[in-house]
């Protein structure tokens, strides 16, 4: 079973080229014959942050010109990683036709799925860079944004795999993971900072697993080096996400097909 998982897996990351140009043309097709373009991409994720940078700012006496490219940062973040909540859970369940009557790898449609977040990344990035240097304040990103772009990515494919398998199988998890998502998203410090909370409330953080993930992508990209915990968060979502793939895909591929 295990060698059937990580044939899987080879096929998939061989099939790159096709999973890239999928990604690609999905993202770039939604938008075809709009004034704006690709830029719709980006807009609810800047009148998102604008508001709450303005909101938050005023809350916490922080001037916008700071808080508005943390914000903004922390968006961008959370809707990578929010990828296993939000999208990963139709991957199979939206290519069922697709998985019944050709001999794709299962892992060719996570990688698909993560491919279009990271476009959509990039188009967020682009605009994030483009704001900070209208705010004058623009800071060369941190290196530690290399690995944690690699191990985020790890991170989404094994989660998001699963939340696939679990999803096709449980179909109640279609509606609560996404909702879940929400939820997450005012529980993780995206827009506030983790040093604001103390007592019992410090476990939202520390025990957060997202905190982590959005903590080392988004601190580099704000000049700065990622906090050790969160580095330890990472590490061990990814390690555990590891284990757990390894069993239950090894377990359950064969019934994928059947459960869509």
């Amino acid at each position: 079973m295990l060698s059937k998982s990580v044939l899987d897996l080879k096929r998939g990351l061989s099939l790159y080229h096709v999973w890239l140009y999928q990604a690609y043309h999905e993202v770039s097709a939604k938008y075809k014959r709009t004034f704006l373009g690709s830029l719709w991409i980006s807009g609810a994720m800047v009148a998102t942050s604008l508001a709450l940078a303005i909101v938050m700012g005023g809350i916490m006496q922080v001037d916008l010109a700071k808080m508005l490219p943390y914000t903004m940062a922390g968006i961008i973040c959370f809707a990578l990683m929010g990828y296993v909540l939000t999208d990963a859970p139709e991957a199979f369940m939206q290519a069922a036709n697709i998985i019944k009557n050709h001999a794709y790898p299962y892992t060719y449609y996570t990688f698909e799925g993560i491919s279009r977040t990271f476009v959509v990344f990039i188009h967020n990035i682009v605009v994030f860079y483009i704001t900070v240097l209208i705010l004058r304040q623009f800071v060369v990103p941190h290196w530690q944004i290399v690995p944690a772009l690699v191990l985020v990515s790890g991170t989404m494919f094994f989660w998001g795999s699963m939340a696939s398998m679990a999803a096709a199988r449980f179909r109640d998890l279609r509606f609560l993971l996404p909702f879940m998502s929400q939820i997450i998203f005012f529980l993780t410090p995206v827009f506030w900072h983790a040093e604001s909370v103390s007592g019992w409330r410090s476990y939202i953080v520390h025990a957060n697993p997202f905190y982590g993930l959005l903590e080392i992508v988004r601190a580099p990209l704000l000049g700065n080096a990622a906090p050790f915990i969160a580095w330890q968060l990472s590490l061990v979502t990814l390690g555990v996400g590891i284990a757990l793939w390894t069993l239950f895909f090894s377990l359950n591929r064969g019934k994928i097909a059947f459960w869509i």
